[in-house]
This record gives C-alpha cells, sequence and structure tokens, in this order.
C-alpha cells in the first residue's frame, strides 16, 4: 500500500497528509459532507464588521441546502456522495461562515446530532480565531474525546495592514490567541 520514499503519505508529500491517515485509520478515503449549519459571523452581522471578509460570499458550502435540519444535510450529502463512491466514512464539514459563532448549548446540539450517524467519522468545524471563547473550547475539547476532530482557522496574513485590507476584522494577535487555546 505504502510506495511514497516519504513516510505518512500516499502521494509523495513530505508531511503527514490528512488522507494518509484516514486511510490507514477507516481502510479508505474520507469524504467531507459541507453541511451549512445557519451560523453567521461577526464580520456580517455587525459585531465586529459588515459585509464580512474580501474572499467571503456569505458563506459557502456549493452541495448545501440551509433551510434543511443538519441532519437532513448530512443525510442528503450522504447520498450524494454515495452514489459516486459508494459507502464511505464521511467527516461532518461545517464550513459555511463562522461555526463557533452561537451559545455553546447551540453549538453542542449541532456537533452531537451529526455523531449519530454511524458513517460520520469525525467533524471539521471552519471558524474564526477570535470566536473561541473557553466555554466553546471545552467544548471543541470534549468532542475531540468523543470523534476525529478538525478546526480550521483561516490565516490568510500576518500583516495588519493586509488584514485592514482584506476586512478580516481580526488581528494577528487575535488569531495566535486562538490557535494558542486550541493547540492548549
Amino acid at each position: 500500500m505504502h510506495k511514497s520514499p516519504f513516510r505518512y503519505t500516499l502521494d509523495n508529500k513530505r508531511y503527514h497528509t490528512l488522507n494518509y491517515y484516514n486511510k490507514t485509520r477507516y481502510g479508505s478515503k474520507v469524504f467531507k459532507a459541507v453541511i451549512d449549519c445557519g451560523l453567521t459571523c461577526p464580520n456580517i452581522d455587525g459585531t465586529k464588521g459588515f459585509g464580512g471578509c474580501i474572499f467571503c460570499d456569505g458563506g459557502s458550502g456549493y452541495f448545501t441546502e440551509s433551510r434543511l435540519s443538519v441532519t437532513d444535510q448530512l443525510e442528503a450529502e450522504h447520498e450524494r456522495i454515495a452514489k459516486k463512491h459508494g459507502e464511505v466514512p464521511i467527516i461532518a464539514y461545517f464550513q459555511a461562515n463562522t461555526n463557533t459563532y452561537a451559545p455553546v448549548e447551540r453549538l453542542r446540539e449541532i456537533y452531537e446530532s451529526v455523531l449519530a450517524y454511524p458513517y460520520v467519522k469525525g467533524i471539521s468545524i471552519g471558524t474564526r480565531a477570535d470566536c473561541l471563547g473557553d466555554d466553546v473550547v471545552q467544548l471543541l475539547s470534549e468532542l475531540s474525546e468523543k470523534t476525529d476532530l478538525t478546526v480550521e482557522l483561516g490565516m490568510q496574513t500576518v500583516h495588519e495592514k493586509t488584514i485592514s485590507l482584506i476586512n478580516r476584522c481580526c488581528t494577528h494577535q487575535e488569531f495566535l490567541d486562538g490557535y494558542n487555546k486550541l493547540k492548549d
């Protein structure tokens, strides 16, 4: 199975790839099921800014139907992926907007609702580093004990001038603080 000259990769990368981890852990490629749980962002709702970052298209997730419940979206994504790839493991991918920007009780309900599905092997959460309160980090810690968890933090630049230009409304120091909370 392993033909690469580099350890921890199946596709000739010089680093430990997520693809390698997933294939060796689950025995097959793992697909992300994109889910829009209907949250917003402090850079959209006026808390920190308006209009979102320069690259924001009002959320994302090309296959999502945000009018559906999280579990209905998961089922639809599972069907879509299974039609093309058969029964494969899935990561519930919360991509649209800021997926830790809600009261922790609501976040717990959202995240735990997808873990009831046997084909869901993990959760991936896209968020902002300035939306990681201590209660949210505690929830993420609890989730990481139950399932494979990844948290995606956007860091487009370390330069405050560029951060202002792209309207990120989150300083580099705020990014570092959020990153360190997650790491700890």
